[in-house]
């Protein structure tokens, strides 16, 4: 029978919510339940007198009534109708009690062979083959390495994150992360496009992770309050406490490039890639509309102050996130929802000073969907009186950018699409997203810094089960690193995730 019909034993019949004094069974129920103690409730305080009763039910009741009597004083009378009644249901007291022996049994395996008493194993694994190019030429102005057009050559790519996660006092979580892959490139990665300095805008967010296994996350959280929660680790993401989007938020079931995934000003990727060490709160008052989070993170705090770039706890890279968020849902779809979520960042990485104000908003109208990130940045950036340090596809031309001293400029991102859920079967998601990572008011010359990076993605992801889906995927990005002279590169890609 299902776990909510248990029977169970009771003390009197006043815990019985739908027993009354007025029925004609009362005393008859409150006779047995005060002189042999044997009668038996639902977990909801119900008797149910008025349904019907199973064998395995009344074989039940019955057993409980024969543990009872066996140590209690009864009439002659009394025995000869329990062994009366015994012998008639002996086939069904049997089969109970095969039936409870063989769960102690179950459970006691269960006890000595389990993982943990307090941690919890989940797992994703994805597998991704793309194939990519562009049609003339693409110029990484960080190595000065001309990428010819039509290398279409494909790549296979792998990443595979355990979590372990583990509470100890059911309101606390310690969050331990291991992450391991191919150290595969997609066509974007391979050119540089992506992965560092102030563009975050192209490569696969799971591509570039390989051997040995890395510890990706260790974070402990706790709630002092009901409403209040505070985080602490030495590795963790700025990621995994703000900006996030329910459709754009997570590579292995909706985007795959970084870009889409989080605001590059908002949450730097020289910070959100490597992660590192900081603390984090989040403050939902009386679990209402509002919710108020805030984060630090430093890259390099395992790093000494001597490092190039300055390392510990308060030396660059780090970033301070606050994040005011209003949600809701509304109307008479239980799907409608709003949320926006007001941003302000501080931040240090790679000599380059920001402070960002940024909206993440996403509006969901039954299976319809609209999202969108846009972020305003007051840039400085710091020289070492040769070059440019850390400024990735910029720090390229004495002629644009003036050596050493402080450059100052403005910068502005933005990104937008719309989604549809469950089309063609339950759980499926189609989205489309654009958008420019990198506007500013830095100087430009021919073929540097002349035009606006764009990026494109294209996604369809169909559950094929509950624990895999299979995701097709189209990227473009034109005028890439902000350069006119560069060739549109296109890229598909077919991912597989399977979660467990």
């Amino acid at each position: 029978m299902p776990v909510s019909d248990t029977i169970g034993q009771v003390t009197s019949v006043s815990q019985l919510s739908d027993v009354r004094p007025t029925d004609w069974a009362y005393q008859a129920l409150a006779s047995l339940v005060e002189k042999y103690g044997c009668i038996a409730g639902y977990p909801d305080g119900t008797f149910r007198g008025n349904r019907a009763l199973t064998r395995f039910e009344m074989a039940a009741a019955l057993n409980a009534c024969l543990d009872v009597v066996s140590d209690r004083f009864a009439t002659k009378e009394d025995l000869a109708t329990l062994q009366r009644l015994s012998e008639e249901f002996a086939a069904e007291l049997a089969t109970l009690r095969g039936r409870v022996d063989n769960l102690e049994a179950r459970t006691a395996n269960l006890e000595a062979t389990q993982f943990s008493t307090t941690t919890k194993l989940s797992a994703d694994a994805v597998m991704a083959f793309q194939v990519g190019g562009n049609t003339r030429q693409v110029v990484d102005p960080v190595s000065t390495t001309t990428f010819t057009g039509g290398s279409y050559n494909p790549t296979v790519i792998s990443k595979v994150e355990i979590n372990l996660n583990t509470s100890f006092r059911g309101t606390d979580l310690l969050t331990t992360t291991l992450e391991v892959g191919n150290n595969g490139l997609d066509t974007f990665g391979a050119t540089g496009i992506g992965t560092q300095g102030l563009i975050a805008g192209g490569a696969v967010d799971y591509g570039g992770v390989g051997l040995p296994v890395g510890l990706s996350r260790l974070f402990y959280s706790f709630k002092p309050t009901e409403d209040l929660t505070i985080g602490v680790g030495p590795q963790f993401y700025p990621s995994d406490i703000v900006d996030a989007n329910s459709y754009a938020n997570d590579s292995f079931t909706d985007f795959s490039s970084n870009f889409f995934i989080n605001n590059p000003l908002i949450v730097p990727y020289a910070v959100n890639d490597p992660g590192g060490a900081g603390v984090s709160i989040e403050w939902n008052p009386r679990g209402g509309f509002f919710t108020l989070r805030g984060v630090y993170v430093a890259a390099q705090a395992s790093a000494p102050s001597g490092v190039p770039t300055g390392g510990g706890l308060f030396g660059d890279p780090y970033q301070g996130t606050v994040e005011l968020e209003f949600a809701r849902a509304f109307g008479a779809n239980e799907r409608n929802n709003f949320a926006v979520r007001l941003q302000y960042t501080n931040s240090s990485s790679l000599n380059i000073s920001q402070n960002v104000g940024g909206v993440n908003v996403e509006l969901t109208l039954g299976k319809f969907g609209l999202f969108g990130r846009y972020a305003y940045s007051d840039m400085k950036l710091y020289g070492d009186g040769a070059t440019i340090d850390g400024l990735g596809p910029f720090a390229v031309s004495p002629g644009v950018f003036p050596r050493g001293g402080r450059v100052n400029t403005t910068a502005q991102t933005w990104m937008a699409g719309l989604a549809y859920r469950d089309l063609l079967t339950e759980g499926s998601l189609l989205a489309a997203a654009v958008g420019q990572p990198f506007i500013n008011s830095l100087a430009s010359a021919a073929g540097i810094n002349d035009s606006t990076q764009t990026n494109y993605e294209l996604f369809f992801r169909y559950p094929l089960s509950d624990n895999i889906s299979i995701t097709p995927v189209f990227m473009a990005i034109t005028n890439a690193n902000n350069s006119s002279t560069n060739s549109p590169i296109l890229q598909g890609l077919i991912r597989t995730t399977f979660s467990f």
